[in-house]
Formats: structure tokens, sequence, C-alpha cells
């Protein structure tokens, strides 16, 4: 009503002369309100989307109160080419079988006069109930339109990959288990915290005065270890960054606890500083072999930590006296680092399958960044195969021609010159009317930002922490 008052004059006279029965302040009443608001804003949705296509994001989650709850989002292009993510509704589902949770989209669009056929992309989470390949929701979308392309989360698909890496390889999962025990034995207790926070304000004090790191606004600013998470891709990189950075003053912490702890157990933890030193030895992995090797010995020497000859025998820390007949380079540079990166090739093309990257590279050959270096006829050609219920054979051999006048045209118009991302490249043809001299190539354009690349916004609705790591 507060909202209502501020927004009409009308019912703010009205509420003001009405009586103290008739205030419309009852939970019932608001509730009414509450679902007009809302019944208002969805017409403006669906009036947006029109006939138009659009992806499906849908996430499910148990509330609370232990019921199970299912998010949907729908994307799509507006009129002025902008994307548009749109929550749409929260809807109770008794099971989270696909063929339940596909009634209930069934009943969600008839309610909001939506046609399976609009779909052109499909986002979960990767939850195994809906992402399975053949008997998952996509596949039965997909039964009903072939160009209700799934896309599993990217973000999601990155984090899987690492940590698949950690559970096949005991040796980078022994290394996580390790740092776990470290942050749990670093922070402990708020005096640990509050150590490491001091040794690492000193240690930045120390640095400035002999001019190895610089100052400014936004620089060196407090640091915290933040804690890996299997949701979140990107937190094993974080941690291990803000733990390379603060390893001086976690050693000094970790020495405290050794020295003076209380807890025998926390202080037999406190000896595995050790080990983490010759862990941090497979931190980087960037820049091949020796660009990594340098990295480590550079490291090493900042905090006097002992360098393994690499030509030594390597030692079996589980079977010290057996001999393993290879030595500390083999070991750490074939049964490690060559191993992750195997295993990191395994994974990528077990979940990102062939439609999918196929279409992520077909549709980089629409990104305006420098000057349009990308483009290539073919390619989007081939992507515009991908959806034949969007492209008849007339459209092909019409959008062939029709792509050759529109990158000549866009070379020689200055004002596409800086653009970057593909979103803004679809707001610029809009803002210039060149959605109207190329329209198929529009089209083609509003595909590829329809299809979705990551479930960030759908998951917002049950968690504040969702995935920040999306493709721009």
């Amino acid at each position: 009503m507060d909202y209502s008052i501020k927004q009409n004059d009308v019912v703010a006279k009205a509420f003001k002369n009405a009586p103290n029965n008739n205030q419309m302040l009852s939970p019932k009443i608001q509730r009414d309100i509450t679902e007009c608001f809302a019944k208002e804003v969805l017409g403006h949705v669906m009036k947006e989307i029109g006939n138009g296509v659009f992806s499906l994001l849908v996430d499910e989650c148990r509330d609370v109160s232990d019921k199970e709850q299912m998010a949907v989002v729908l994307r799509y292009l507006d009129k002025c080419g902008l994307v548009q993510e749109k929550f749409v509704g929260v809807v109770h589902v008794e099971e989270t079988t696909s063929s339940y949770l596909k009634s209930c989209i069934d009943l969600l669009f008839s309610q909001l006069g939506l046609n399976l056929e609009q779909v052109r992309g499909q986002g979960y989470d990767g939850a195994s109930n809906m992402s399975g390949e053949f008997n998952g929701l996509q596949a039965k979308i997909m039964n009903e339109n072939k160009s209700a392309y799934y896309v599993h989360c990217f973000a999601h698909k990155l984090n899987l990959v690492v940590v698949a890496i950690a559970k096949k390889i005991f040796e980078v999962g022994d290394f996580f288990d390790m740092v776990s025990v470290l942050l749990n034995v670093v922070g402990a207790s708020c005096k640990r915290k509050d150590q490491l926070r001091e040794h690492h304000q000193e240690e930045v004090r120390k640095a400035i005065g002999c001019g190895e790191i610089a100052t400014g606004t936004g620089l060196n600013q407090e640091l915290s270890l933040q804690r890996p998470g299997d949701t979140r891709w990107n937190s094993h990189y974080k941690t291990l960054l803000g733990l390379s950075k603060m390893f001086s003053s976690v050693v000094k912490v970790l020495e405290y606890v050794e020295k003076d702890g209380t807890d025998t157990g926390k202080r037999r933890q406190a000896r595995d500083v050790e080990s983490t030193k010759r862990e941090l030895e497979k931190l980087r992995t960037n820049e091949g072999w020796d660009s990594l090797m340098r990295k480590v010995y550079c490291f090493c020497e900042k905090h006097d930590i002992p360098v393994l000859d690499m030509e030594d025998a390597y030692v079996n820390p589980k079977k010290p006296r057996q001999k393993t007949g290879i030595n500390n380079e083999h070991y750490y540079r074939v049964d490690c680092f060559f191993a992750v990166l195997d295993l990191l090739g395994e994974e990528f093309n077990d979940r990102f399958n062939e439609v999918n990257s196929e279409l992520l590279l077909c549709m980089s050959a629409l990104s305006p960044s420098d000057l349009f270096s990308r483009f290539d006829k073919a390619k989007l050609l081939k992507l515009a195969k991908h959806y034949p219920d969007d492209f008849n054979h007339q459209d092909m051999v019409t959008l062939e021609h029709e792509l050759g006048l529109y990158i000549d045209n866009i070379l020689h118009d200055t004002r596409f010159s800086s653009l970057d991302k593909i979103g803004d490249l679809a707001k610029l043809m809009v803002d210039t009317r060149k959605h109207l001299s190329y329209p198929l190539v529009y089209r083609l354009l509003k595909l590829a930002l329809t299809l979705p690349v990551a479930t960030a916004t759908v998951e917002r609705f049950f968690s504040y922490e969702d995935c920040e790591e999306c493709f721009a």
C-alpha cells in the first residue's frame, strides 16, 4: 500500500479518506495486491517476448521447510538489442524426476501463454535429474524441439573439471586435503586470525619500505584465506593465490601453534607445513614445466624453503624404504604435472560435448573484438544450420549473401570500430537501424545471445553466493 500510495495520487487520496475497517492492510489483501503486481510484471515480460525466441534457465533447491522448489528464468533479447534474463516464477515440485519437472514447465508455459517451440536454449546447474544425456529434462524438451540446445552451466563445468582432477589424481587430492587442514589450523580461533592479519600487515609494511610493492588507491588491501568450495570453480585458485601471498605469515602462525598451541592434535597438524612447502612446487601450471619450475624456485628462495634436487631418486613418503626407480623430476613432471594436463583434456572433452563446442566456436565468429578479426562466414553459416526452424533453405542462400554485405558495411563504419562484446554489437545494430538492413544476420546474433552459458541468474533466487565466473 505504501508503494501504491507513492505511485498513484488517486489511491493516496482514497486511502487517506478510507475508514479504519477498510485500510486494505490485512495479510490476505496484501497478498492479493502482490499477486496483482506479479501479473502486471509478467504481462510486461510476455509482451516483450511476444512470438520471439528465448532460452529456459531452471534450477531446483530444497527450502528451509524441506520442500523442493523450482525457479524459472527466461533469457531473450528485447527490442533494443539488450539481453534480458527475467525471473518468471518459483514452482513447488513434489518430485524432482525429469518427467515431473517437464510437466511443471508445461503447466507454467501454458499459464504464461508460451510455447516450447519458442525455446532455443536450456541451461541447468548439472543436477543428475535435470541434465541426463538421454532421460533428463533437456532430452525431453529436445524431443519436442530440436533447436532447444542444452548448455550445461559453464561455470559448473569448469568447477567439475577441477573437482574431478582432485578426486582422480591422488597427489592433487592430497594437496588440497593438506590445504584444508592448513586453513583449519590457521583459522581455528580469532586469536590466530588476528596473528595472521598482523604478520601480513607487517610484511606489507616492510615490502613497501623496501620498494618491493607499489602503493596507491585500492592496492594492498587486507587479505584473508578463502576456503575452497566445490560449487565455486575458481575458489581453489583464490585459496592458493591467497596462501602464496600470505605464506610467510601462515608459517609464523603455524610455528606459534606448534610451539604454544594447547590442542595436541592441532600441534601435530602444524608440522605439515614442511609438506605444504613441498606441495607448493606444484602450484603454478600456466606456462609449461620450465616456467613452472622457475616460479617454484623463486618462491622457495623467497621463503627459505629447501629445494629438491630433481636428479635425486624419488622417495615415496608413504613407503620411504621402497625404491621407486624414478627420480624427482620424473615423478613431478610425468606422474603429477603431465597427469594433470592429460586429465584436464579428458575432462573437458567429456563435459563439453561436440555440439556445445561447435556452437560456441561458431558463435565466436560474431565477436566484434579486434575489428571483427574472428569473422568467419563459413562458421556463421554452420551456426545457422543448427537452427532449421529459424533458417530455411531460402534463408540460408540469402544469409550467405547478406553476411558479405554486412561485414563490408560494418568495417567501414567507425561507430563499430571499438566494440568488444557481442551484446554491445546487438545494441548498436538496433541503435543504428542496421538490424533492419541485415535482418538475417541480426536473427543469428539474437540466437547466439539467447543461448545461455551460465545459470548464475536463476541460482540467485536460492543463494546470494552465485557463480561469479561466467563468460563475458
